[in-house]
């Protein structure tokens, strides 16, 4: 013990008696205990901070689920942050922003861009961002919200490289037809690296009603894919009735709009007799010659006294 006194304390060549000593350990177990209680105070703190950050996020998440906007205003102003973490949920985990899109709440997204902050991120790390989970849940408002944010709608998604309008065709998510191709500026002949094209694709996953757009937009059904495969002959294999007949529509059509020449026959042909040769005969006829009706007076009349 004296040692190690000597060895740490400058005037441990003064020790020398039992009532020095002790005083010297009392004062290392006091500095020792001073650490330890330090150390403890900064976990607190540590631990304070992170239950905080928790607590936020639990809140944002509770707001999203019950679509209180006025709570989620409140995590906003208590510096919550959308890039945050929710709890997980359905086993995957999203972020704060991701989860307006999961909830569906674009007036959360209204808020968010009206007080300036940046909420949209299109990543190639993750299996899915806010963009593609609004392409799966094919709300066309949540959707609109997010054109405000001026997403890139040429990115490429997996390892097929498809657009969100590929995603859209295989999702049948048929109310953002319109979105994507007008104002993503996105149509139904863009080849992905797998060779297969937005139209291709809806005939492929049954969406009548996306290839009815696309119908009315003149998409060419008979034109190949990457794959050489074309959406009118995909239909044509389909057992649902609805689908077949829509493939016949473009047969009969196509009929249609070809019409046949009638020949008309040489004995419907007439002479056409110059004007000057005509001779009206009128003026000859007699009048005992005229049919009864002709000559049929108001005596013969039903109504007559």
């Amino acid at each position: 013990m004296r040692f190690r006194i000597k060895a740490l304390l400058p005037w441990g060549d003064l020790v020398k008696n039992k009532q020095t000593a002790v005083a010297a350990a009392c004062l290392l177990i006091f500095i020792a205990a001073s650490g330890i209680f330090i150390i403890n105070s900064n976990e607190d703190h540590t631990t304070d901070a992170s239950n905080s950050v928790r607590n936020l996020a639990d809140e944002a998440l509770l707001a999203l689920i019950k679509n209180d906007q006025k709570a989620f205003e409140s995590f906003i102003q208590a510096g919550g942050k959308v890039h945050d973490s929710l709890p997980m949920i359905d086993g995957k985990i999203y972020t704060i922003a991701e989860g307006m899109a999961y909830f569906e709440r674009p007036a959360f997204m209204r808020y968010v861009n009206s007080q300036k902050i940046p909420y949209l991120n299109q990543s190639k790390e993750k299996d899915f961002d806010i963009m593609t989970i609004t392409i799966a849940k094919n709300n066309p408002e949540v959707l609109n919200q997010l054109v405000v944010e001026n997403p890139d709608f040429k990115f490429k998604y997996g390892k097929k490289e498809w657009s969100l309008l590929h995603l859209a065709s295989a999702a049948c998510s048929f109310k953002l037809t319109e979105t994507l191709h007008l104002k993503g500026e996105l149509n139904w002949d863009l080849k992905a690296k797998d060779g297969s094209t937005p139209l291709t694709l809806a005939a492929e996953h049954d969406c009548l009603p996306m290839l009815s757009y696309w119908k009315e937009h003149n998409a060419d059904f008979k034109k190949k894919d990457g794959r050489g495969l074309t959406a009118l002959n995909i239909l044509k294999k389909k057992k649902d009735a609805a689908l077949v007949a829509f493939a016949e529509s473009f047969e009969e059509r196509s009929i249609a709009s070809v019409p046949k020449k009638k020949k008309i026959p040489d004995f419907y042909k007439r002479r056409k007799i110059p004007k000057d040769q005509i001779i009206d005969y009128s003026a000859l006829i007699e009048p005992e010659d005229r049919p009864l009706e002709a000559t049929e007076t108001a005596e013969f009349s039903e109504f007559a006294d």
